[in-house]
Parts: structure tokens; sequence; C-alpha cells
């Protein structure tokens, strides 16, 4: 009887990893998609958003390898998403810091009566 008791138990175990829910696809298609995006802005050239940007990855790498353990891998793709909006917002950050200075430079070139290179074709 112990023996159909210990099959029983081992066998409801075996089902219910059986049946833990895979990594939800849409999850990581939009972890996979604020990583390009912070890649394609420039993430990279920005030593912060950088580090953000290796965090997300690394996350996302973590999580894709915790298919026996989905709730976990949730967690990670979470994490790697905040990572990755975060490096895509430093970038941001970074970008209007750099058009916001040239900007200054440009006016306090008008102000002084110097001629300005506004750097485009015209």
């Amino acid at each position: 009887m112990t023996r159909w008791k210990t099959a029983a138990v081992v066998a409801a175990l075996g089902a219910a990893c059986a049946s833990a829910p895979p990594i939800p696809a849409d999850r990581l298609a939009q972890v996979e998609s604020e990583i390009r995006a912070a890649q394609e802005i420039g993430a990279d050239n920005n030593p912060q958003a950088k580090l953000h940007l290796q965090n997300a990855k690394d996350q996302l790498q973590a999580a894709k390898g915790l298919k026996d353990s989905p709730e976990l891998a949730v967690r990670k793709l979470d994490t790697a998403k905040a990572e990755a909006e975060l490096a895509n917002a430093l970038t941001r950050e970074g970008i209007t810091k750099s058009e916001a200075d040239k900007a200054k430079a440009r006016l306090e070139a008008t102000r002084a009566g110097k001629p300005v290179s506004t750097g485009g074709a015209q």
C-alpha cells in the first residue's frame, strides 16, 4: 500500500511540473523590443545606458534559461524590461541634453553677433 501512495505522490508531482505554464511569449517579445529600441537610439554610446542595457540582456538570457521556473522567469523578464526602459530613457535624456547644449551655444553666438553654423544643409 505504501508503494502505491509513493507512486501516486511522484506521479502528482510530475504532472504538476509538466503542467507549469511556459514563459509568456508576449512578455518576451516586449523585452526584446525594448532592448532593440535602446540599441537603435544609441544606448551603447552612453556609459550609464550601456550598463543598464547589458543588465537587461543578462536578465533576458537568465529568463530564457529558466524554463522549469516560469514565475522566476517572468520576474527576470520584468527586471530586464525595466533595465531596458531605463537604458532607453537615459539615452533619450543624453540626446536631449546634447541638443539643448547646442541650441544654447547657437543662442549665445547669435547674441554675441557671431556667425552661427546650423550644422546642416540650407
